[in-house]
């Protein structure tokens, strides 16, 4: 295990080096991890833990569009082909972080695991819980963004055929796993975020870290991708009761580069997407008819985005990171999922109530007037358009996209125009699944999706 831990830890090193602008904990992923302080720094070390979650979901979804000449400069094939949903998105010796990022993240999480499950005398201690909690929930958060990108929606009707992700649940690099289906890959997800719950503390001093109000609101967001809306309503609930303190917009400065700064009120978990020239906020501009949803009085409109030469470009990112944007877990999100879970039950009134407080912190301060709705179709029309606006840019529309398809009255086409050539990308169409990277075929011999 040993000669594993050396190797691994040198080659994510090389092979996954980034750069993380928050000092917040100790960097100490060189050390050999013996204790269960060794295997907290390993959990800590936010240059590998805290970054990478996949952003090739969001470059595909109809929030933004560029212009040709970014297009055109765009150095990455893979990149030009995510933006018209083609081919060859992740080349052979491409630096795919969705896939790669993530599987690094989860070896990490193994190593611990497997540290830990040697130790007896220590498991009641408050430090072996929470390492052992974090890593449960780092895995299950990696085990997540990766179905949603690289594998089909969740259809109960299908899933226990589908194919899902490999669940590589040891550390044994050398180790081949083929792809679980697309159920178990939800078992072994609410599975680890489950055991991590019993383990973590209700908050946390580091935003870095995991605790539980975020495994709950975690839960929340898969039971949501999965259409229960009973049990995400539940774990919305629970996260809410821990912790529910909204950023108030009105206390905030958006002169500067990023409106917000990161690890604010709102923050439960921070966490970035991985850096693609696609989401960049000075060249990426927002969908017109998107910024025309937000109201004068609404701050989002002037926290969010900035006049560009072509448009609107986004810089409202919770990240702190100019590069890349924010990828983890809000409050302002989890409020948003109990709405809807409301709607879909038909509690109008108590889907209001959320909406309501969540729009009072985002609005000038006296201006707003408490939204109201007459039927269930029109609460839950107004819940997702707010959820849009709110969550824009997270790593998150890909998914309501490829959820919200399979309902008639959501259903949407997405298009782009470059260089005079029209793409779309129909509801439920089979690019909705991301290609497994060409390495990783070449290497494990896994089946690969369909395009």
């Amino acid at each position: 295990m040993m000669k594993h831990i050396l190797f691994y830890i040198a080659f994510s090193s090389l092979f996954f080096a980034c750069t993380n602008k928050l000092d917040i904990k100790p960097d100490q992923s060189k050390t050999v991890p013996e204790t269960i302080a060794d295997f907290q720094a390993l959990l800590d070390n936010t240059e590998q833990m805290n970054v990478n979650i996949p952003s090739f979901g969001e470059a595909g979804s109809d929030n933004y569009y560029i212009v040709d000449s970014r297009y055109n400069a765009l150095t990455q094939a893979s990149e030009r082909n995510a933006y018209i949903w083609g081919q060859n998105i992740f080349p052979a010796n491409s630096l795919a972080l969705d896939w790669g990022g993530n599987y690094t993240r989860v070896n990490y999480c193994n190593l611990v695991l497997e540290g830990l499950g040697g130790m007896t005398d220590e498991i009641v201690s408050p430090e072996y819980r929470n390492a052992k909690g974090s890593a449960l929930f780092f895995r299950a958060f990696s085990f997540y963004t990766l179905v949603e990108e690289f594998s089909k929606p969740y259809d109960s009707a299908t899933a226990a055929s589908d194919p899902g992700i490999p669940l590589r649940l040891s550390s044994d690099i050398q180790r081949l796993y083929q792809r679980a289906s697309i159920q178990e890959t939800y078992d072994q997800i609410i599975g680890d975020l489950t055991a991590a719950v019993e383990l973590l503390p209700d908050i946390t001093e580091y935003k870095t870290r995991p605790c539980k109000a975020s495994v709950f609101a975690l839960l929340a967001r898969v039971f949501l991708t999965l259409k229960d809306y009973g049990k995400a309503l539940e774990y919305a609930s629970l996260s809410l009761a821990i912790y529910n303190d909204l950023l108030d917009y009105n206390q905030v400065d958006g002169n500067g580069t990023l409106s917000f700064q990161p690890l604010n009120n709102d923050v439960l978990l921070h966490a970035t997407l991985s850096t693609t020239g696609l989401l960049r906020i000075n060249s990426t501009y927002v969908d017109s008819l998107l910024y025309k949803e937000y109201d004068d009085n609404d701050l989002r409109k002037s926290l969010f985005f900035r006049q560009g030469a072509n448009g609107f470009t986004f810089k409202g990112s919770y990240s702190g990171d100019i590069f890349a944007q924010f990828g983890g877990i809000a409050v302002d999100e989890i409020y948003l999922i109990r709405a809807e879970c409301y709607a879909r039950k038909g509690d109008i009134e108590r889907s209001m109530d959320d909406i309501n407080t969540l729009l009072k912190t985002r609005w000038k301060a006296g201006t707003y007037e408490n939204m109201t709705a007459i039927d269930q179709t029109e609460v839950l029309k107004k819940v997702l358009m707010e959820r849009r606006k709110e969550l824009i840019f997270r790593g998150l529309r890909w998914t309501d996209l490829r959820r919200l398809n399979k309902d008639a009255r959501f259903a949407k086409t997405i298009t782009r125009v470059v260089n005079g050539t029209i793409y779309q990308l129909a509801p439920n169409d089979p690019r909705y699944v991301y290609p497994i990277p060409d390495d990783e075929i070449r290497l494990s011999g896994i089946q690969q999706n369909d395009r």
